[in-house]
């Protein structure tokens, strides 16, 4: 990751790519016959609707993340001493299973101007601003590495979610395919 040409080209390209060290991953799951339960404590719990199709929303102080069907990711900081999944688990008790999955899961970052042109040719999804919007979400692969990646609600970046496990093989593949140099 380290290589000059490298880290040259994504200067020049315009391009930041950072792992997300500094906030916690929560696995969201409906438990069966409690879907409307589930909508109205989440509603008041992150002050916004859970996501019923593939997107990310931004609620008070946390990004939900559509994570398949009846299934979110709940990204949020990391704050000092508090376990973000136990404080879930508890308000959702009984309507939702709850897993912290941090340890399991790395999210990585990659914003600029030429963000976009860069990833298209190297993930099989339409990355048009006219297709994959601010806020949308897809569970797809990247290069042969399964990926949650969604467009930042802001529309000025992506994030990726992948397997710890193999991390290091996605953060070469994304560097290698971000420092790809783009005509002017």
């Amino acid at each position: 990751m380290s290589d000059p040409h490298n880290e040259a080209a994504l200067k020049r390209n315009g391009i930041k790519i950072t792992k997300r060290e500094d906030v916690a991953m929560t696995h969201v799951a409906l438990r069966r016959g409690a879907q409307s339960e589930l909508e109205k404590r989440a509603g008041a719990l992150f002050g916004a609707a859970l996501p019923p199709t593939a997107r990310a929303v931004e609620g008070v102080g946390k990004l939900v993340v559509w994570a398949g069907p009846e299934q979110w990711l709940v990204v949020e900081p990391k704050s000092g001493g508090k376990d973000p999944s136990v404080e879930l688990a508890e308000a959702l008790k009984g309507v939702a299973s709850i897993v912290d999955v941090g340890d399991s899961r790395v999210l990585f970052r990659v914003e600029g101007q030429k963000a976009t042109e860069v990833l298209a040719p190297g993930m099989a999804i339409d990355f048009h601003d006219q297709v994959f919007k601010p806020g949308d979400v897809a569970i797809t692969h990247a290069s042969h590495l399964g990926v949650i990646v969604w467009r930042l609600p802001d529309g000025k970046g992506y994030e990726f979610a992948c397997a710890r496990t193999y991390a290091v093989a996605f953060s070469e593949w994304l560097y290698e395919t971000c420092g790809k140099l783009i005509p002017a």
